[in-house]
């Protein structure tokens, strides 16, 4: 009689298993990606050198002084982009590089040159991903500065 509800027991499992499993994984994929979002705002408001392109913009504070980043055309993968940032008096770029948020594509690096004082032009060319939405880093090393700077901005294939 045991070995019998046992076994049935057993068959209701085996049967449920797999839905059990799908249900599992759904809840895991919507809490990391839960996590994934409000540890990256969170991230970003917390810093005063953060902000996020909006119509090709971007204005952050660099030591409470204003510096504007500006696209010349709004990001397309695989196109070459030109990048002019304008810096406050007497701060410098060191190095740049941009790296996908939601999906790593590794490290593409952001080529400058100052072209006037506090006036720099560097370019560079986003790969192409599987993502419909891709948010995007620009990661600013200014000489002299502890903490870089972070722009944030999205491209749409």
């Amino acid at each position: 009689m045991i070995k019998n509800s046992n076994n049935k027991r057993s068959k209701f499992l085996q049967k449920q298993a797999p839905l059990l499993a799908i249900l599992v994984v759904a809840v895991c994929v919507y809490m990391a990606h839960s996590y994934q979002s409000s540890s990256h705002h969170s991230i970003a408001s917390g810093l005063k050198s953060t902000c996020t392109f909006s119509n090709n913009i971007c204005e952050l504070s660099i030591d409470d002084e204003l510096a504007v980043a500006r696209f010349s055309e709004t990001p397309i993968p695989e196109e070459s982009i030109t990048l002019s940032v304008r810096l406050p008096e007497g701060k410098a770029i060191e190095s740049a590089w941009i790296e996908g948020v939601n999906m790593y594509m590794g490290k593409i690096p952001v080529l400058f040159d100052e072209s006037d004082g506090g006036e720099w032009q560097g370019w560079f060319m986003l790969g192409s991903c599987s993502e419909p939405v891709m948010t995007w880093q620009l990661r600013i090393n200014i000489k002299k500065q502890a903490a870089p700077s972070y722009l944030y901005f999205t491209t749409e294939s």
